[in-house]
């Protein structure tokens, strides 16, 4: 097993699997997949002696952690964006609440994803669906849906009008958004998704 490399190359100038994987976890907040693993050329037999050596943590059945990643408040959200492997943006009452949009506390993980395969925890609420690239934007070491989108979702989603009406209120009293992103946010939604931002809007004047 090579020594671990920031470049991601050994000292002979050729590719260090070990060190080219460290580059993509540090993106995850040292996350990734069994299939990233393999995908950047640790073989699959050399994953316990990793393991053994105390350079990696097996967190899920095939989701893994370096050993020495800082751990943050955030960590449960980066372990599942990372299991997918770039297509989960948190969204939703997760998204509402890292916003600082209202008082949710949620009590599930709220993920988009294009992903289909089965959830792999009950602390998941997954929204199988795409998202278009404005839709979200990276924040540390995941992608969370902005808080127009966020607001939009919720307003979709059945929050009462009064919950909705605090969000709203709060976004806009941090700046997080304005009312023509509200607006421009609503175009291809339903009318009664638009008439629950724009009640929201009259209420925070």
């Amino acid at each position: 097993m090579t020594g671990w490399t920031d470049s991601g190359y050994d000292a002979s100038g050729q590719a260090d699997a070990d060190g080219l994987l460290r580059r993509l976890a540090a993106t995850q907040a040292g996350f990734f997949t069994a299939r990233q693993a393999i995908g950047h050329g640790v073989p699959a037999d050399d994953f316990a002696a990793r393991i053994e050596a105390g350079l990696w943590v097996r967190v899920e059945h095939d989701l893994f952690r370096l050993s020495d990643s800082p751990v943050t408040k955030f960590d449960e959200l980066a372990q599942w964006c990372a299991w997918y492997e770039g297509t989960a943006v948190v969204s939703h009452q997760s998204a509402a609440d890292l916003h600082g949009m209202g008082h949710l506390q949620p009590r599930f993980l709220h993920l988009s994803t294009v992903d289909q395969r089965t959830v792999p925890s009950n602390r998941l609420a997954l929204h199988h669906r795409t998202l278009s690239a404005g839709d979200s934007e990276m924040v540390g070491c995941f992608r969370i849906t902005t808080p127009a989108r966020t607001a939009v979702d919720l307003a979709a989603g059945g929050v009462s009008q009064e919950v909705l009406d605090e969000l709203v209120g709060d976004a806009l009293a941090l700046g997080r958004v304005d009312p023509e992103q509200l607006h421009a946010a609503v175009v291809n939604q339903p009318a009664a998704v638009a008439d629950r931002i724009e009640l929201a809007l009259l209420a925070a004047d």
